[in-house]
């Protein structure tokens, strides 16, 4: 018996149990196929609170692709362009690297999902994984040492097809060929 639960402020929370309510016998539903299809309306009405199908979060891939478009247009994950400092005391401050442009949410998707450790928080990991060719490498090989497609669990079906629909992204050669093998 699934059991979905929301998180966030009172109108995104109302917003999203109106909408994800409308899937009938959501709770007797297999849980694979409860995920992509609540993955879908999170998607399709750009839902903004947090759903959890038993206690793990469903993904929008709509959200996380449209980040991953900004770090490639960019080739990394930060703005120099707009340089972050932090504060030390009250008079002093040091530099940073530039503004993130990997989002939280983002950053949320690949500590919690693919195989990684927080990294302290979002600067740790842009400081690790800087460019798009360090995101790239991370892929192919995460700190498990696995392919990040192999890491995430089948039952998690909306993170695999995020995965899936990254690989595509960061290698198309790659992907074009795995299509073309499979027919």
């Amino acid at each position: 018996m699934n059991k979905i639960t929301f998180h966030g402020n009172k109108r995104a929370v109302e917003k999203a149990q109106a909408i994800i309510g409308t899937v009938e016998n959501a709770e007797l539903v297999p849980e694979p196929i409860l995920r992509v299809t609540i993955q879908d309306l999170i998607d399709k009405h750009d839902l903004k609170a947090t759903v959890m199908v038993n206690g793990n979060s469903v993904w929008s891939k709509k959200r996380i692709l449209k980040n991953l478009n900004q770090i490639m247009k960019h080739g990394k994950l930060y703005d120099k362009q707009k340089p972050k400092y932090y504060p030390i005391g009250s008079l002093l401050k040091i530099p940073a690297g530039g503004d993130p442009i990997l989002s939280k949410y983002f950053y949320n998707f690949l500590h919690l999902e693919c195989g990684c450790i927080a990294h302290y928080n979002i600067q740790g990991w842009i400081c690790t994984y800087p460019t798009l060719e360090d995101l790239k490498k991370f892929f192919r090989k995460n700190e498990h040492g696995k392919r990040v497609v192999n890491w995430i669990p089948e039952w998690k079906t909306d993170a695999k097809r995020i995965i899936e629909a990254i690989e595509q992204k960061l290698f198309p050669l790659e992907s074009y060929m795995r299509y073309k093998r499979k027919r």
